[in-house]
């Protein structure tokens, strides 16, 4: 099969969105199928992987680095002409899906479209538009794409509920992000040690580890103050290890000055997607404090090496996690956020059982078995297309054949 990819975000780019993409597009490739990314061009990176197509981009915003891409090429229109894709799937809703779309139609190929995040949760970057005004405008250009899509795919319940209220009526497909489970099972002590020394940590200190980007909406102060309570009841060597770059960064850092924690804080800022495995594996236990997640592929990352994730509930959370099974779930408060870290770090037995049961339940996100579910769903929107596309003409030809026999008719009655 021949699938193409349009994405408004891809390497060197480190996010969920991207770990995903990277994942299918390798699983597709190990099962025989050719991918094709389309992607907006990032200032000085050189792709070192084959099949990746670059549009020209921008950057708007220094709030974050994130090039928008500008979609026009002539190279892509040529490129794409040759590939002659089977299905073309899109990635995000704005910018690059209008180009998919047209090439798509073009084609006469059927179009799947990811949501992978709930975009109107990130409306405040889009300065200097009031919040409100870019919430209704996101969901409203949502809402006119699906009606050009052939199937919607998301990775989880929640999101698929929240796109239901969207008003959108087209099919909603649940298919969860997935990784390679095998290499966040590799244990490299040696590798730990050298992190470990780095960074100045004890063998004994519990580390409490955050991955993702290091922006407001996820609320990473509250794990923070969370840190600061449970200090001031002095019941260990905690340590807080923030993994990731963003526009949080300078904010975060006066807050653990504020609250006097800044010497049991770690920003270790952006690492590479080879190096994270061995971060998680330091871990004790992985905290998610943010309400805009729809699945986070860090979570999955954390069960899959065995760590206990500590998460409020909230979407994505709750879609993955099993409160006391393979993490513990609290309501979005910071108060019961720090009893139930001090209740895991003081627990060791606690432990244990849910990083047994955080194993387990990451077998469910292998890679291997998400890709095929994503790739019998193009076979079958693929044979909708055909069988749609076969009775559109044989209507057609029935139409034709009915003016031209009443046609020869009237001539005859005529004469």
């Amino acid at each position: 099969m021949r699938i193409a990819f349009f994405t408004n975000c891809y390497k060197p780019l480190v996010n969920g969105v991207v770990t995903s993409i990277s994942s299918l597009k390798e699983a597709y490739e190990r099962k025989g199928n050719e991918v094709y990314i389309f992607a907006p061009r990032v200032e000085d990176y050189i792709d070192q992987e084959k099949n990746v197509f670059r549009y020209r981009s921008v950057n708007l915003t220094s709030k974050v680095k994130y090039p928008l891409p500008i979609p026009l090429s002539f190279k892509v229109k040529k490129v794409i002409t040759e590939f002659n894709p089977d299905i073309v799937h899109i990635h995000h809703p704005f910018l690059l899906s209008s180009a998919a779309i047209m090439y798509g139609k073009k084609l006469g190929i059927p179009k799947i479209l990811t949501l992978h995040t709930q975009y109107e949760q990130y409306a405040y970057y889009i300065s200097p538009v009031p919040e409100r005004v870019t919430q209704e405008a996101i969901k409203m250009i949502i809402s006119n794409l699906a009606y050009k899509i052939d199937c919607i795919t998301t990775p989880s319940a929640s999101m698929k509920e929240l796109i239901e209220d969207y008003g959108i009526k087209n099919r909603i497909e649940v298919i969860p992000n997935a990784i390679h489970l095998i290499s966040f099972r590799e244990n490299d002590e040696l590798k730990r040690t050298e992190i470990k020394k780095k960074y100045n940590l004890k063998e004994d200190d519990k580390i409490i580890l955050f991955v993702g980007r290091v922006a407001p909406e996820k609320s990473i102060d509250k794990i923070i103050k969370a840190l600061a309570i449970i200090k001031k009841r002095s019941i260990g060597k905690e340590k807080l290890l923030i993994v990731g770059n963003g526009p949080a960064m300078d904010e975060l850092k006066q807050l653990a000055r504020t609250l006097k924690v800044e010497e049991d804080i770690i920003f270790a800022g952006a690492i590479s997607y080879k190096e994270i495995k061995h971060y998680y594996k330091m871990a004790y236990v992985f905290t998610i404090a943010s309400t805009t997640e729809t699945f986070g592929i860090v979570t999955i990352e954390a069960l899959a090496s065995g760590v206990p994730v500590l998460a409020v509930k909230a979407p994505g959370a709750v879609d993955i996690l099993t409160d006391g099974l393979d993490g513990l779930l609290v309501d979005n408060d910071t108060e019961k956020f720090a009893d139930v870290l001090e209740k895991i770090i003081r627990k060791p037995e606690l432990r244990e059982k849910l990083s047994q049961g955080a194993l387990k339940t990451s077998e469910k996100y292998s890679i291997d078995t998400i890709s095929e579910r994503m790739l019998n769903l193009y076979r079958e929107v693929i044979e909708i297309k055909k069988s749609k596309t076969k009775e559109k003409k044989n209507f057609i030809k029935d139409i034709l054949a009915i003016n031209y026999e009443g046609k020869i008719k009237s001539e005859k009655i005529k004469l």
